[in-house]
């Protein structure tokens, strides 16, 4: 529990003396006669005054919390103090990891990698106008039209070749193609939450739901519902 308790000290004092400390470097920073041009009193108050009274309120915190615990001497306060620390820079760790994983988008300082893909068509279907806005990458967070780059024939059926940008983190990730009978083809598309570069497409993978005209509900294709589909990611300066 005291343990406990001087972790909290530290974490409430640390946040004060940075709050306390920020105030009295712009203070300062008045009476130095520091402009604020561009921000000159700003930056001298929040980098010199908060770093300052971060380390002093985050250390008087736990220790007055150890001294009312019993613990005066110097080797019992600062062997438990440096636990404490080890505490708090353990939670900072799991903090600035928890925003790491949640960060929104897959590459936020690059361009977004991309989803290249084949679909192939059952003999006899008519695939989509290459010009048409006839393929959807869906996601819990964005939509995405795709480009089709071309369409081929092979031994009767459409090979559907295109790619779409991959913006945004999520496990879930569907691509639709819309044919022009309007009926819909649904593929569930396994990247994982951050998609890696590729060299190779995965094998043929059959369309996951067929979405029907006229109907409510999609449904799950069979053996019989010959759309399939194989994908490879794409990373803008990879090999």
């Amino acid at each position: 529990m005291t343990y406990l308790l001087a972790l909290i000290a530290a974490l409430i004092g640390g946040g004060l003396g940075l709050a306390l400390g920020v105030a009295a470097g712009a203070l300062l920073a008045e009476l130095l006669g520091i402009t604020s041009f561009e921000g000159a009193a700003g930056y001298f108050a929040v980098f010199t005054g908060g770093p300052i009274g971060l380390l002093l309120g985050g250390v008087l915190g736990p220790v007055l919390v150890l001294r009312r615990r019993g613990h005066r001497g110097f080797s019992a306060v600062g062997g438990r103090l440096a636990l404490v620390f080890a505490g708090v820079i353990g939670l900072a760790a799991v903090a600035v990891g928890a925003v790491w994983m949640m960060r929104p988008y897959v590459n936020a300082n690059g361009p977004a990698p991309e989803l290249v893909f084949e679909i192939r068509l059952p003999q006899g279907v008519a695939p989509p106008d290459t010009k048409a806005s006839a393929i959807e990458l869906q996601t819990s967070k964005n939509r995405m039209p795709a480009t089709i780059d071309k369409i081929e024939l092979e031994n009767g059926q459409a090979i559907i070749s295109g790619r779409v940008d991959l913006y945004f983190r999520t496990w879930q990730r569907m691509l639709v193609l819309t044919l022009p009978d309007k009926t819909d083809i649904l593929f569930d598309l396994s990247l994982g939450i951050t998609p890696k570069h590729t060299k190779a497409l995965v094998a043929w993978q059959r369309a996951t739901y067929i979405g029907e005209p006229g109907k409510e509900e999609a449904r799950r294709t069979t053996a019989a519902d010959q759309y399939e589909i194989r994908y490879r990611v794409e990373w803008a300066g990879e090999e």
